[in-house]
Parts: C-alpha cells; structure tokens; sequence
C-alpha cells in the first residue's frame, strides 16, 4: 500500500484575492508522482473539488507549496494536501490526503479612488471597491465590482520616475469578453515616447477573471483600446496594453491597419504637452448585432471619444470634444476623419455617460460638437 504521510501546512502570502498553500509528505516508499491541493469554499471534503498542482516529488520525504489568485476577499476557503505515491505491491499510483485546513483572504485593500474619478471615466453605477494585487515586473491593478455582476472595473498603474501613474481604467464584460470601453489620459510630458518598442506578451489579465477573458478569434486582429504606442514610456506601461482586456476582435484589413492606426497616430501626435492642457480618451465597442467567432461576441462597431481640457490654478477652465465612429469593417479610400460625429451620439447608442466628472456647465457643449480638435 501506499506510505507516505501526507501534511497539510498553514497557508502563507494571504492578501485580498489569494495565498500559498503548503504541504509537505514523510515516509514514503514508492515514487510519488504528483504533489498537490484540493480546494474549495466548504470544509466538507466532497467539496474540495478545485484542484491546484504543486509539482512532482522527490524522494521519501519533503515539502511543496503553490499559489492560488482571483479569490473573493473577507472569504474562509478550506484546503486539504494530497500525494499520488506508487503502491509496490499493486503498481498503481494512489492518492494520500492530509488534513482540512482553512484561510480566510483579508479584506479589499484600500483602492484609490481619484482613479473613478478621473475626468474621463465613464459613470459606472453600484461600483464597490475590489482586490489589489501586482504582477511581477508589471506593476499594480485594482479591480472594483459594480451593479451587474456580469460587469467589473479595472484599472492598471506603473511606476515612472518614483511616481505611480495610472495607466487605464476599463470596465469588462463577462459575456462579451471583452472591456465595453477603456478610459485612460495623453499628454506627453506624463507619458513621453522613450521608445521601449511593442512588447507583444498577449496574456491574462490578472485584474479581472480569466473566464471572462478571450485570446483571439478567428479571423480578426486584436485590436488594442489603449494602443501600444500610446505607451512608451516604459516596458511596464507597454506590457499592460498586451492584456487580453485591452483587446476586441478587430477587422484587419482596411480597418485596424488603415482609418483605425490612422486615428490613434493623430491622437498621439497631437497629444498635449503642457501642463494646462490634457486630453481625456475613452475607446470602447458597440454589439449592435449577433455575428460571433469561435463562439465569442465580435463588436459591430468601434468608437473613440476625445475632450481636451484646460486648467488654470488647477480648475478646469474650458473643454472641447468630438468623437469618431466606425462599423468594424474595411474602410478603404476612407480618411479617420470621415468617421467623426459627438460624443452625444456615442452616448445614445452605447447608453454611458462618458466624461461624467467634466463639470457641466463644461461638458455638454463639448460632447454635442462635431469639430475636430485639430
């Protein structure tokens, strides 16, 4: 039979939406293949069901740990070890189990708010705070709930020059898989072009579930919400434009290669440099119809809506906008600009709010005018 006495350890590294389970194993005397946890939220061991592996096993005796992400904070989870160790007798692997054991993740960590309440982010109803977490080499994410459970908020930031700077903010949708829109700020000086080049490591989100996310489908290009270009100031701040939450299916030809890389040039260069102007974006999709690839929703339109802003003593003096609209199809023989129409119609055919903290007596005549910024 198998022999090995198997221990179920204290977890260890607890934050808001994960922790590191440990085990560890003695006295065994066939070869132990595998190593891991079984997981769930009840401590009844036909509950435990999520499976975690921690690796293979080396020897009559040691220790193996692994990591688990994208828990609930204030929730208790139980735990228990197991080895899959071979029985000399029979030649078959089986399984030994340690002990149930619990955690219970800590509370959301304090998120920062201003990041809600930029200029650009849309209003958003129900909105709660969430979890916090950093990916390595990456930088900071929060993620928030809201009033559809179907619907969440992220935001990402990284660190430039000793200062942490907020990258974007995207709302994502479960059954779309992907963000409705991403809300994020050019200016120049903030952001400088240092030329760190396109870091293409397209990957999970790890603000936002990775249900909820998508890699692609056929026969369309990921298209970015928040260009790559648009963040060059650091390969941090480049990489988090490869999450899959910055991304939509995206006609290529005559579309993203064309009116679309067009736009986001001109945005670019004639992104703001002084520090009484910035302009404020929101990219997001419209599902005006049912077409889908490999199962996934594809947009029937993408949309761009910009306001440039002045201050003065830190008050926000005046405020300009347009938007620019476009079927997610070819566009050949198209200029970006062909494309321009207010922020007010993108408001009634997406039903947001955008540019909801730009003060009113501000905001509504830029979001009905249809002249270009420059």
């Amino acid at each position: 039979m198998a022999t090995a006495s198997v221990t179920t350890s204290p977890a260890k590294d607890l934050s808001s939406a994960g922790a590191t389970l440990q085990g560890s194993y003695s006295g065994a005397t066939g070869e132990v293949r595998e190593t891991g946890f079984y997981w769930g939220t009840s401590s009844a061991i036909s509950s435990l069901t999520n499976e975690l592996y921690a690796g293979s096993g080396s020897g009559s005796s040691g220790s193996f740990s692994a990591a688990i992400s994208s828990l609930n904070p204030s929730t208790t989870y139980y735990y228990r070890a197991y080895v899959v160790e071979k029985n000399a007798s029979t030649g078959k692997f089986e399984y030994r189990y340690g002990e149930v054991k619990s955690f219970t993740t800590s509370a959301p960590a304090a998120v920062p708010r201003s990041y809600l309440d930029c200029y650009e982010v849309p209003a958003v109803s129900g909105v709660a705070k969430g979890s916090q977490g950093s990916e390595s080499g990456v930088g900071p994410w929060w993620n928030y709930t809201t009033g559809n459970s179907r619907q969440q908020i992220v935001s990402h930031a990284f660190t430039y020059n000793g200062k942490q700077l907020r990258n974007y903010t995207a709302l994502i949708d479960a059954d779309k898989k992907a963000p409705l829109w991403s809300a994020f700020v050019m200016h120049s000086g903030a952001y400088p072009d240092k030329g760190v080049g396109r870091n293409d490591s397209w990957r999970n989100d790890p603000a936002a579930p990775a249900s909820w996310q998508q890699s692609g489908v056929s026969g369309y290009s990921k298209g970015h919400l928040v260009a790559s270009n648009y963040r060059q100031v650091s390969v941090e701040a480049n990489k988090q434009t490869f999450y899959y939450t910055n991304q939509a299916p995206q006609y290529q030809n005559g579309f993203n290669d064309g009116v679309w890389n067009s736009m986001e040039l001109a945005i670019k260069a004639n992104a703001p440099s002084s520090s009484s102007d910035t302009l404020y974006v929101v990219v997001g999709l419209l599902y005006e119809d049912s077409k889908t690839s490999d199962g996934v929703p594809v947009p029937s339109h993408f949309y761009t809506c910009l306001m440039k802003c002045k201050f003065s003593g830190g008050r926000m003096t005046s405020a300009s906008g347009c938007a620019y609209l476009y079927s997610n199809e070819a566009h050949n023989g198209k200029k970006y600009t062909d494309f321009i129409t207010t922020i007010d119609a993108v408001e009634s055919r997406s039903g947001f709010n955008f540019f909801a903290n730009v003060p009113a007596s501000l905001q509504d005549a830029a979001e009905a005018s249809k002249t270009p910024l420059w």
